[in-house]
């Protein structure tokens, strides 16, 4: 309950900040209605998508540092998908998603994309709010839990991100590419830090 209410006021918060933010420089609108809630990783077996209903379930790989994969991801999210992707724009992404995550609060992949666009410019707090937001509504949700070990990693939290890697290995039945990239991702702070 004391969770809810937190992602409640963040919610708020982000609407409050958004609307002042809101340059028109963006087309977040209401066409982004009802999200996706799909499973984030088709890989993850048995792992469900937020209450919002919607789409299809899919996998959202990832590999190299890039954000990547966009099924189960509505219009709008595919969008700013590819302003983080393509054109590196995480600072104009992270305006549109902060709209898009108070007009879809329970959709795992806004909070995810929040959080990975975040932690690229370096706001490691407030990813670290995101991703836990994003963690709440989709517990196993692949992305979120191998981007959070990027994230324990950066802020020199090794022990951190060898619990997100154990989750991750747990879920994963096959080798999926987030299981990959945050082993990768260990496997150097181990070596850069004499582990």
């Amino acid at each position: 309950m004391k969770n809810i209410i937190f992602v409640i006021i963040i919610s708020i918060s982000l609407a409050f900040s958004a609307s002042a933010k809101n340059d028109g420089g963006g087309s977040s609108g209401g066409s982004s209605g009802g999200s996706s809630g799909g499973s984030s990783g088709g890989s993850s077996g048995g792992s469900s998508g937020g209450s919002s209903g919607g789409s299809s379930g899919g996998s959202s790989s990832s590999g190299g540092g890039e954000y990547s994969g966009s099924t189960g991801y509505d219009k709008e999210l595919k969008r700013i998908l590819f302003e983080i992707e393509k054109n590196e724009n995480y600072q104009g992404a992270l305006k549109d998603l902060e709209i898009y995550v108070y007009e879809n609060p329970q959709n795992a992949n806004g909070w995810n994309l929040i959080g990975f666009a975040s932690r690229k410019l370096g706001k490691f707090d407030d990813a670290e709010l995101y991703y836990n937001t994003g963690l709440e509504i989709e517990p196993q949700h692949d992305d979120i839990l191998a981007y959070q070990g990027e994230l324990y990693l950066q802020t020199d939290r090794y022990e951190m991100a060898l619990e997100n890697l154990a989750i991750l290995t747990d879920i994963c039945i096959f080798n999926c590419s987030e299981k990959i990239e945050l082993a990768e991702a260990i496997k150097k702070y181990e070596l850069e830090n004499n582990l």
